[in-house]
């Protein structure tokens, strides 16, 4: 049998309410072709004068859903469907308890996109290719609501 390395990814949200009341919204993400063309070219050092392969940035947009429904990210999407509403820069690092595992986080704060509905999100390489994506049904963001998105890549 063969075996391939196949990137994994949950995309965690935690709608943190002004009150303090808190919910989880849970999603997978599609891994595009940009990603694994990048990872070819570290492995066969064609990476020119600076590596510039890192996710660096969560782009947030509102355009993921068509009547609703999350549109398919196909393996040549580069780019959100629609305009970039947010653009956060990430903290990373490796899960201590599964060093296969990248963890991603930003935070969409209580004053940041308000009268927006999120549905979709981009972790984005700094060469500016996109690594992942997901669309979902979506999130109404508010000034009474702060986003944490804690993405993770396994490689398994």
């Amino acid at each position: 049998m063969i075996e391939y390395l196949k990137p994994e990814g949950l995309v965690e949200i935690i709608i943190t309410y002004a009150n303090g009341d808190q919910e989880t919204v849970l999603g997978r993400n599609a891994v595009v072709r940009k990603a694994k063309e990048a990872h070819v070219l570290g492995l066969v050092n064609q990476i020119g004068d600076y590596w510039d392969f890192y996710i660096d940035k969560m782009l947030c947009g509102t355009n993921g859903t068509l009547g609703g429904v999350p549109k398919v990210v196909e393996d040549t999407r580069n780019g959100l469907f629609g305009t970039t509403l947010l653009s956060k820069s990430v903290a990373s690092l490796v899960n201590p308890q599964v060093p296969t595992q990248a963890i991603f986080t930003t935070v969409i704060t209580f004053a940041e996109g308000n009268g927006s509905t999120i549905n979709e999100l981009a972790l984005q390489m700094k060469n500016g290719d996109l690594y992942s994506m997901i669309t979902m049904p979506g999130i109404a963001k508010t000034s009474s609501a702060q986003l944490t998105i804690n993405w993770r890549l396994s490689f398994i």
